[in-house]
C-alpha cells in the first residue's frame, strides 16, 4: 500500500478560501465531484460549493444552487452542511445529502442547546439532498429528507456519513436523531427508493441507543453483500460498530478495538470505511498518548485493516496524515471522506481545522494505491 499526500488549496495564509469538509465521488468520463464549503468559525461555514477534477487540477470551486443560506427566522439564517455525494452509475446522477443547519450574529445558532442554554425561537434539524444530473446541471436542490415517525424530533441527520446504493434504487442511510425532552441522541437505518429525480422513504429499521452525554452521533455504513457494517461516534471514549443483514435490523454494539484486545480511545469524532485493495478498513483518529493537546485527539488520521471479527488489525494501523505540530497547537484531521475510486485506488479528503489561527487551513487529499 501506498499514500501520496497533497494539498489541493492552500490557505494558511489566510489570503484564499479555507475549503473544508471536501468529499468526492466519480462522474463519467474520469473526472471527480467534490462538494465543499468554507469554514470561518466554529460549525460556521458558508454556501456548498462545487469542484470537479478533470485528471489534471481541481477547477475553482463555484456555488451550488439552492445550498447556499437562506432567511430562517427571525434574524436567523438557515445554511446547509456536513455534504456527502455519491454517484448513481444507472442514472448517471450525484446525489448530495447534508442538512440543515441555523446562523445567528456570525456564528452558529445553537439550536439543540448543546453547548449552553438554548435562547431564541424553535427550529428544528433535518436532512437535505439535491440532485446533480450528467450534464452538471442541479435539478433538485434542497429538498428536505422526509422520513416517517421523525416529524416530532429536535433533530434527526445524516450529516458527514457514509451511505450506499444497492441494486438499481435503492439507497440505504444512517440516521442519528433525538427528542426535545432527551440529551442524548439515537441511531437507526433507512431504506429509500431513487430514480435519479426522487428520494422516497421505503422502510425503517430498529434503534441504537447509549445514553452518555449526547449519545449516538454521525454513523456510517459500508455495504459488504452478505453483511452491512455501521461504525458511530459516540460520547464515552469509544466508538462502536455494529452488524446487520439486511442493513437495517441490527444487533448490539461493540466498542472498536485492536486484535490485542486494546480499546481505541476516541473523544467524540467520526469514524468511516475504507473498502479497497481486496480490504475493508476503519480510517479514525484517537488517543495516541502524544496528542493530549488536540481537540479530541483529532490528528494524526489513522486507517487500519478490518478483522472478519470487527476487530483492527494492529500491525497493519498506518497514519494517512500526520500531525503537524505548530508550537501548542496541530491542525485537526477529524472531518474527513474515505472514497474508493477502483478496486486499487482510493481518496481520503480532509480539511484543516486550525481554530487557533481564525480557522486558516489547506485542503488535503491522501491518494492511496494498492
Amino acid at each position: 500500500m501506498k499514500i501520496e499526500t497533497s494539498v489541493i488549496w492552500n490557505n494558511r495564509s489566510g489570503g484564499n478560501t479555507s475549503w473544508f469538509h471536501p468529499r468526492c465521488c466519480r462522474l463519467e468520463g474520469g473526472k471527480l465531484f467534490m462538494s465543499l464549503q468554507s469554514i470561518g468559525g466554529g460549525d460556521f461555514y458558508g454556501p456548498v460549493h462545487e469542484s470537479i477534477f478533470d485528471g489534471a487540477r481541481w477547477s475553482d470551486p463555484v456555488e451550488i444552487p439552492g445550498l447556499g443560506w437562506e432567511k430562517s427566522v427571525e434574524d436567523i439564517s438557515e445554511g446547509v452542511c456536513d455534504v456527502v455525494p455519491y454517484d448513481h452509475a444507472p442514472t448517471g446522477t450525484v446525489l448530495a445529502i447534508g442538512h440543515n443547519v441555523y446562523y445567528r450574529d456570525g456564528a452558529l445558532f445553537d439550536s439543540l442547546g448543546d453547548w449552553e442554554e438554548r435562547k431564541g425561537p424553535v427550529v428544528c434539524r433535518f436532512p437535505v439532498w439535491s440532485i446533480r444530473n450528467r450534464d452538471g446541471k442541479w435539478i433538485k436542490s434542497r429538498q428536505k429528507l422526509l422520513v416517517p415517525g421523525m416529524e416530532e424530533c429536535s433533530m434527526y441527520s445524516c450529516g458527514s456519513s457514509q451511505w450506499f446504493f444497492r441494486g438499481e434504487d435503492e439507497v440505504y442511510i444512517p440516521l442519528t436523531f433525538g427528542f426535545w425532552n432527551r440529551t442524548d441522541r439515537m441511531v437507526c437505518s433507512a431504506k429509500f427508493r431513487y430514480d435519479g429525480e426522487n428520494l422516497e422513504f421505503t422502510e425503517k429499521g430498529n434503534i441504537l441507543e447509549l445514553p452518555v452525554n449526547r449519545g449516538l452521533l454521525e454513523p456510517s455504513l459500508l455495504d459488504c453483500g452478505d453483511r452491512v457494517l455501521l461504525t458511530i461516534r459516540a460520547e464515552d471514549g469509544c466508538g462502536y460498530n455494529a452488524v446487520s443483514t439486511d442493513g437495517l435490523h441490527w444487533g448490539g454494539m461493540t466498542p472498536w478495538q485492536f486484535d490485542t484486545g486494546e480499546v481505541l480511545k476516541m473523544s467524540s469524532t467520526q469514524q468511516h470505511f475504507l473498502k479497497c485493495g481486496g480490504k475493508i478498513f476503519l480510517v479514525y483518529t484517537r488517543d495516541t498518548g502524544y496528542n493530549s493537546h488536540v481537540m479530541r485527539f483529532r490528528t494524526p488520521l489513522f486507517m487500519a485493516e478490518i478483522t472478519p471479527d470487527l476487530e483492527l488489525v494492529k500491525e497493519s494501523e498506518t497514519v494517512v496524515f500526520p500531525m503537524i505540530g505548530e508550537g501548542t497547537h496541530a491542525p485537526g484531521m477529524g472531518n474527513f471522506q474515505c472514497y474508493a475510486l477502483s478496486e486499487k485506488e482510493a481518496v481520503i479528503t480532509v480539511g484543516e481545522e486550525r481554530g487557533y489561527d481564525r480557522f486558516r487551513g489547506n485542503t488535503l487529499m491522501a491518494r492511496i494505491t494498492f
